[in-house]
């Protein structure tokens, strides 16, 4: 059997990566509005207890699975390949699987496991760069490898939340996704300047890729930080401000925070990352309260969670 024929005969996978809080969400239900082919199944993984990128994600019913095991990171756990294997015996197995990872999940490791599926080939790789944050983050020594290791396991960047950069910084920035993947196709989603492709209409509009530095291209080393997850029920009475203050008291402890709260006597899906609170207003939903995260082992942490639950018990 040819390469040709044994890639037409097996299930296309195509896996989304990208940073906790890089827009992976956000870039997937674009693409689902867009339109995908009939018969497409969504796999979604989430870090927490609740897995809140799935209900929000607009793709329901038997086409969006969620898997539970937490975090598709340090060590695959055996739910994604049981749950894959399943899906190949259906009656009618899907066309396309998408998998939205983790925003800890080192994508190459999802992608061995896809490589050795007899049933699936690995379509392509997709990683969200948040441009805002991105020099931050590879200078982390917490989180500076993840962040590079899942650029460089790319084929597509979409580059997010760069208008608010100026030009030099941009241009610097674009040169450093060059020397990590000089390979991936670049593309920056909306908003978009339109000073700087004027006429231009696409929400999604390739980059040209610039010439990469004279400099060998750095390959990330195989190391994660201690994660470390939560899961709290905060009380409804809670209110906003000191919700926010709490965080970024933490923050340095804290890599992503979400949920579905209420406080100030509304509902909203609450997101925290880049030390930064967004609060959504949203309809009553099943679990309201329930706030998740993933932090960083050490005594910040555990401060943050001592105040989060006296917060919860007060």
């Amino acid at each position: 059997m040819t390469e040709a024929s044994s890639t037409a005969e097996t299930i296309a996978v195509t896996l989304i990566a990208g940073y906790l809080g890089a827009g992976k969400t956000t870039w997937l239900n674009a693409h689902l509005r867009d339109g995908v082919a009939p018969g497409t199944l969504l796999l979604v993984n989430d870090f927490g207890a609740i897995n809140v990128d799935a209900e929000l994600i607009d793709y329901k019913g038997d086409r969006l699975l969620k898997l539970s095991s937490g975090c598709l990171c340090c060590s695959l756990s055996d739910e994604l390949g049981t749950q894959l294997s399943r899906i190949a015996r259906w009656p009618e197995p899907p066309s396309h699987v998408l998998i939205e990872t983790s925003g800890v999940a080192r994508p190459t490791r999802i992608a061995d496991l896809i490589r050795v599926a007899r049933q699936y080939h690995l379509a392509r790789i997709v990683t969200l760069v948040d441009l805002a944050s991105l020099a931050t983050r590879l200078a982390d020594r917490r989180v500076g490898d993840l962040v590079a290791a899942q650029i460089t396991a790319a084929n597509e960047l979409f580059c997010n939340r760069g208008d608010a950069l100026d030009d030099s910084a941009q241009r610097q920035l674009q040169e450093r996704l060059a020397a990590l993947n000089p390979d991936a196709s670049r593309f920056w989603t909306a908003p978009f300047n339109p000073d700087r492709e004027a006429g231009t209409t696409r929400d999604d509009r390739q980059i040209s890729t610039p010439q990469p530095p004279a400099r060998p291209v750095y390959r990330p080393a195989e190391q994660d930080p201690a994660w470390q997850r939560f899961a709290i029920t905060l009380p409804a009475t809670l209110q906003r401000q000191e919700l926010d203050a709490l965080l970024t008291a933490h923050a340095d402890g804290l890599a992503r925070a979400k949920g579905f709260l209420q406080a100030d006597g509304r509902h909203y899906v609450f997101q925290w990352s880049g030390d930064k609170a967004d609060w959504t207003p949203s309809t009553p939903r099943p679990g309201s309260g329930q706030l998740v995260g993933i932090g960083f082992a050490g005594a910040t942490y555990e401060a943050l969670i001592a105040a989060l639950e006296a917060l919860s018990t007060r």
